[in-house]
């Protein structure tokens, strides 16, 4: 456990590295994620923390070991919505659970001072039923609450250090997960998905908006996640312009998941990809992604790692950007 509260760090002007990402990794280590998917995941890696357990703590050591000062545990999608595609939505609290077990084991065996972002994913109900519209408002605002709350509580009970939520799309998902996840009482940061290379929000959205939406609400840091890096250099300055606290990234490289099993565009990056490969990430090696660190770092991110497709390498490259020594 850390010693050293993760906002004190953040308030003193340290710039944190995050870790890369998960579900992807493990993918590329030779875990079934699809569980049945063939276009869009269903529950992706959540299955994984009881059936792979050991190789999903191993994913986390590794970025602790190149020196990631902040981990994510696997909670993306062990959510009840999740966990329902798959049928296995009674279960959905032992899968979440045992994903914050492997994260602050592996933390607590590879580093002790590094912290555990406990990820919670947004419903994304626009992915499966295809309505365009704010989970919050298809859900109704005690059933968002609640599956938010729920889930924190776990993440908290089983000793990690900050609530992230993530992948979230709209400006109302934001704010009402935001106002959840803070009942628990850990520092939340929020995840927001998807940005296109003009800075906009996925559904057309203003980050300017967001950032005022988000004033006297209970969150810490807002990060731009899971899109293409053009899109998060279009999105970081207006960001940290109109967000008053630590802002920060974590890009999508080339993700393509289902590949193996249907050969279609996908767009989990926000751009189109074709083809069978899983990681199409040939266009930021580590090297490419350690320059866009720094750019980062100079627009004022304050906390930097990678998503889909990044790995090891990429936060191994990043880790002298971020932290200060610019030799490479």
């Amino acid at each position: 456990m850390p010693t050293q509260n993760i906002m004190d760090r953040l308030e003193a002007g340290e710039t944190l590295l995050m870790d890369g990402g998960t579900g992807s990794e493990l993918q590329r280590r030779g875990v079934d994620v699809l569980k049945g998917a063939t276009d869009i995941l269903k529950a992706w890696s959540a299955t994984s923390n009881i059936d792979n357990a050991d190789v999903v703590r191993q994913v986390h050591q590794d970025y602790l070991r190149v020196g990631a000062d902040i981990i994510i545990s696997n909670n993306f999608w062990t959510t009840p919505s999740a966990m329902e595609r798959i049928g296995l939505r009674d279960n959905w609290k032992s899968y979440a659970r045992a994903a914050a077990d492997n994260a602050v084991s592996a933390r607590d065996a590879g580093n002790p001072g590094a912290y555990v972002a406990g990820g919670i994913a947004a419903p994304t109900l626009y992915f499966r039923l295809g309505i365009d519209a704010p989970d919050v408002e298809q859900m109704g605002a005690e059933a968002f609450r609640a599956e938010y709350v729920e889930h924190a509580q776990i993440l908290a009970d089983a000793g990690a250090d900050v609530i992230l939520a993530e992948y979230v799309g709209y400006i109302a998902d934001c704010v009402a997960a935001v106002d959840a996840c803070a009942e628990i009482g850990l520092p939340v940061f929020l995840g927001v998905r998807h940005l296109h290379q003009d800075g906009k929000m996925q559904f057309g959205e203003d980050i300017r908006d967001l950032a005022a939406a988000l004033e006297g609400h209970p969150v810490d840091a807002v990060l731009i996640m899971c899109s293409n890096p053009q899109a998060v250099t279009a999105g970081l300055p207006i960001l940290a312009d109109a967000f008053d606290g630590p802002v920060g990234a974590y890009p999508n490289i080339g993700y393509n998941p289902t590949g193996p099993l249907v050969n279609r565009p996908q767009l989990t990056n926000q751009l189109p990809s074709a083809g069978p490969d899983i990681l199409q990430t040939s266009a930021y090696p580590p090297s490419a992604l350690a320059d866009l660190a720094a750019e980062w770092k100079e627009m004022g991110a304050r906390i930097i790692g990678g998503c889909c497709a990044t790995g090891p390498e990429h936060i191994m490259a990043m880790r002298p950007i971020v932290k200060g020594n610019h030799a490479r």
